[in-house]
């Protein structure tokens, strides 16, 4: 049960994460730095949760500036790897990684899998907020309205 949920809810992020990169690359002349950084930010720290589930080390930063047409493809890679952790492990293991400040810590996994859910919340809102005061359109990202 508890993998059908992370599975629904990952399925929602990534449609929110393909309509962000949409709405991103549509108005790629009118964003600011601030979108494009956030918006790679979102996806590099997705990828940098999967490596440490994955137990491998990172080959990019957090806040590594990725151009706007890669982040469709990344976007999708962060997306399908995270789907084939949750089907092929049993939820409920703990988790050893390090920090990019090189701090070891040991978590759950299904705690990083539901961080990994509201950092993207945190971040789309403010784009959401970034773009709303350029004037330039923004897609509605809200669970409820994509249920």
């Amino acid at each position: 049960m508890i993998k059908a949920f992370f599975q629904d809810k990952f399925e929602y992020d990534f449609n929110a994460n393909m309509q962000w990169f949409e709405c991103i690359e549509d108005q790629e002349d009118e964003i600011s730095d601030f979108t494009n950084k956030s918006m790679s930010h979102i996806v590099n720290v997705h990828y940098i949760w999967n490596c440490r589930l994955r137990g491998i080390k990172p080959e990019s930063g957090d806040w590594d500036l990725l151009p706007i047409h890669y982040f469709q493809r990344f976007i999708q890679q962060n997306y399908q790897e995270t789907l084939d952790y949750l089907e092929k492990i049993e939820l409920g293991e703990k988790i050893n990684y390090h920090s990019s400040e090189d701090i070891k810590f040991t978590k759950k996994d299904i705690d990083i899998l539901y961080h990994i859910l509201n950092h993207s919340n945190y971040h789309r809102a403010q784009i959401v907020t970034d773009l709303k005061k350029l004037g330039l359109k923004t897609p509605s990202f809200n669970f409820i309205t994509y249920r």
